[in-house]
């Protein structure tokens, strides 16, 4: 079975060149009738990352994309998937925390017959208020909503068969609720317990801002049962704001119903709440539309967005 190792990098350039290194020891150690292509993204870095990776390409074999922009880490994802020549993909994050060392016993396992293997951070290496607690809050959600079984959605490492994806998942920033867009149902996966690592160069991208982004994205799963949408978060955030005015409005209506004795036409609330659902379900439409368009127009334009150094 051959491999493709897709990983993202937004201004990671003390880590990796020590990122390829480890890397370079599993493949040599596991390569036996297995072929591996390497695909580094850099996602509009602002420092060195890129010129880290034109050096160490004078001694190493691996792909680079070269986003134009920083367009995001789904975006990074998604065009090395795109731009990768197996038949098989393994997914690390850029930053180190994720240890190669993993992928030996992952591979071994995906071999068995799985469609996905999924890491879970067993042990996390990340301050808790920060990065752990609104992650299991987010955990949290999406196993309730979705009825997901996997336990820790925001674990990067994964094994998987290009075959499982296709396009309906690739909407908005995917790589948060990746496990949760597949159809698990039909898919053989195992989890499997991975070595998590402190970061120790660079800084993280990510904080309590995510759980919002989760929440907003597991709307849209729900409401459009998984179709292409928007990672405009702005106006999602508003669309958000909406729906929790008027979830206020309606309990603060039933509260002088109940407790107040004022009726329902006494107020206008019940103008206030209809009109609040209703901007929030136009600014969910909205950003479905613009999605819609966004789409159109990248596949006018893709070639714009990245260079490809072979």
């Amino acid at each position: 079975m051959n491999y493709s190792i897709i990983i993202p990098l937004y201004n990671e350039e003390k880590n990796v060149e020590t990122l390829l290194k480890e890397i370079s020891i599993v493949i040599e150690k596991i390569k036996n009738n297995r072929e591996f292509e390497l695909i580094f993204i850099d996602d509009g870095s602002t420092d060195n990352t890129f010129k880290k990776l034109l050096n160490l390409k004078e001694k190493h074999s691996f792909k680079i994309l070269k986003h134009k922009l920083n367009l995001s880490q789904s975006t990074a994802i998604y065009n090395g998937i795109r731009n990768s020549k197996f038949e098989n993909l393994i997914f690390l994050d850029g930053d180190g925390q994720n240890d190669p060392n993993d992928l030996e016993d992952m591979i071994k396992n995906f071999e068995k017959g799985y469609d996905l293997i999924h890491g879970y951070r067993k042990d996390r290496k990340d301050k808790f208020f920060t990065k752990i607690l609104p992650s299991k809050f987010a955990n949290f959600l999406v196993r309730l909503i979705t009825g997901s079984k996997i336990k820790d959605h925001g674990c990067s490492i994964k094994v998987l068969k290009k075959n499982v994806l296709d396009n309906s998942i690739f909407w908005g920033d995917f790589h948060r609720l990746f496990a949760a867009r597949l159809n698990l149902k039909n898919l053989k996966f195992m989890q499997m317990p991975t070595n998590h690592r402190r970061r120790i160069y660079g800084d993280s991208k990510y904080g309590f801002y995510r759980v919002f982004k989760v929440f907003i994205d597991l709307i849209y799963i729900k409401l459009f049962h998984n179709k292409k949408n928007s990672n405009f978060y702005f106006i999602g955030f508003l669309g958000f704001c909406s729906m929790l005015m008027g979830l206020i409005s309606l309990i603060f209506m039933f509260y002088l119903k109940i407790f107040e004795k004022i009726s329902f036409i006494e107020t206008p609330l019940p103008i206030l709440v209809v009109s609040l659902f209703l901007s929030s379900l136009i600014f969910f439409s909205l950003l479905f539309i613009i999605q819609l368009l966004f789409e159109i127009s990248k596949k006018n334009d893709e070639n714009i967005y990245y260079d490809i150094i072979d």
